[in-house]
């Protein structure tokens, strides 16, 4: 016999299928497992910094959990904000322990678990309050580090960009600038020249070089076949010759001896010059004494 289901309760079916479905799916969605037992702890937090619910919840990094829910009290704004936690249920959580919420760099906030055991054997029972404390991570180290030394910095990075646009703005730095443009273009003109240089006249002064130090070594050659001993003994007896007329000269031997020390010689050709120049002042004030000399012919002379 077949069952015949009437269509209100086709629809109804329908609707609750499609209901659990979605339940599961949202549930999946955020991580959570209705599969699995878990139990619950509240935290208590000034500020959540972020922090939503569903985040995980995790022990060195591992996901144990996620965050249930975060109750705020619109009645009592002095009291703390309710953060419900929900963890594996096979999860002991030893008395002593914190719940760390810690600010992430890029915002928001992620909630961990330091578990520490102060007494052996005892942990928190499920629906207990953890206490929980904040860690800023790097923000708090730039808020409360870097941010003060960042303006300590910027009056100093004011008056340096001052003094940087004064130097940009003077004149100079471009006059200066053009002088480095002109000289490089000069050291470059330079540099072409010299390399022409190089190219053409260093083989020449290389080949001259190379003469040159032929020529030595040819000089060094014939000098090698020089007889310098008998060059030496040549030299020595021209030396001694040379002494040997000195010393007659000094002693007054042969012409030249006679004419250097005798000393009548020297004032007989004092006594001449003497004359000589008596004469010729004699000469100089009388020419007629010693010229005659006429146009028409030769006169008597009185």
């Amino acid at each position: 016999m077949k069952i015949k289901f009437s269509r209100e309760l086709q629809i109804g079916t329908l609707v609750i299928v499609t209901i659990a479905i979605l339940y599961f799916g949202i549930n999946y969605l955020k991580g959570i497992n209705i599969f699995n037992p878990t139990n619950y702890y509240y935290v208590k937090l000034e500020q959540v910094n972020g922090l939503v619910a569903s985040n995980p919840v995790t022990i060195k990094g591992y996901k144990i959990g996620l965050v249930k829910s975060i109750n705020y009290n619109y009645d009592s704004h002095e009291d703390d904000i309710v953060i419900v936690l929900q963890v594996d249920d096979q999860l002991k959580i030893p008395v002593g322990s914190k719940a760390v919420l810690k600010t992430e760099l890029l915002g928001g906030a992620s909630m961990s678990l330091d578990l520490q055991s102060v007494i052996p054997g005892v942990y928190y029972k499920k629906g207990d309050t953890i206490p929980a404390v904040i860690d800023g991570g790097i923000m708090t180290t730039v808020t409360t580090e870097i941010m003060p030394r960042v303006q300590s910095i910027v009056p100093q990075l004011d008056s340096l960009i001052t003094s940087l646009r004064m130097i940009t703005d003077d004149n100079s730095i471009e006059q200066s600038l053009g002088n480095i443009k002109r000289l490089t273009a000069n050291l470059e003109s330079s540099s072409v020249s010299l390399n022409s240089m190089m190219k053409k006249d260093l083989p020449v002064i290389l080949s001259n070089v190379n003469t040159i130090t032929t020529d030595f070594s040819k000089l060094s050659k014939d000098l090698s076949q020089v007889d310098f001993n008998a060059t030496m003994l040549s030299l020595n007896h021209t030396l001694s010759n040379l002494q040997l007329i000195s010393d007659r000269i000094n002693n007054g031997e042969g012409s030249i001896g006679l004419l250097i020390n005798d000393k009548s010689f020297y004032n007989n050709l004092n006594s001449t010059m003497e004359s000589a120049n008596n004469l010729l002042l004699d000469l100089k004030s009388n020419p007629k004494r010693y010229v005659h000399f006429s146009l028409f012919g030769k006169s008597d002379k009185k």
